[in-house]
């Protein structure tokens, strides 16, 4: 049960976050790209990101579909990034993410499969249609990035394995001040 109230805790925590990362960002919104399932399209919380702050992709995926759709209703996503120079140097946790040969594969443990049910509250549903999800991606976590400007943009894989290619976006990580 502890488990569980700390997953839900940070879940939530997650959840506020994005919704007041979105409401703060001063980004024009952005074209989406849609399946039969989802619309999805992404921003970055900061266009100009201090070197010792992480850069912070916002992922908006909506319910368009005609029935619930639960958290992870996207398979799967790939973060791709493009700097000055070409692709930065992936992190580890990057380079086990893509599953690369001779990097041990991450491990299976994790939170619980939605749906997450507690006893005596109404379950969960799901995100109703018209619903909206927001999911974070620090980039910190799967590259090691230098001052300079990016691009950015995702592949995302939906329930019925069709992928979405996102908008692109770009921002800048500023250098160290002296």
């Amino acid at each position: 049960m502890r488990a569980f109230q700390t997953f839900a805790l940070r879940s939530a925590t997650v959840a506020v976050i994005a919704a007041s990362c979105a409401l703060l960002n001063g980004q024009d919104s952005s074209p989406t790209v849609k399946s039969d399932l989802i619309a999805v399209n992404i921003k970055m919380k900061q266009e100009s990101v201090p070197a010792d702050q992480h850069p912070w992709v916002l992922l908006t995926s909506k319910n368009i579909s005609k029935h619930n759709l639960f958290p992870g209703f996207c398979h799967d996503s790939r973060v791709h990034l493009e700097g000055e120079k070409g692709e930065p140097p992936l992190t580890y946790r990057h380079r086990q993410l893509r599953r690369e040969p001779g990097v041990p594969a991450l491990s299976a443990g994790g939170p619980p499969n939605f749906p997450l049910n507690i006893p005596g509250e109404k379950p969960y549903e799901g995100i109703p249609p018209g619903g909206v999800d927001v999911e974070i991606f620090d980039l910190t976590v799967l590259y090691n990035l230098a001052p300079g400007k990016y691009t950015v943009y995702l592949d995302v894989q939906d329930q019925a394995g069709v992928w979405l290619r996102t908008n692109t976006v770009h921002f800048e990580i500023q250098p160290p001040a002296k």
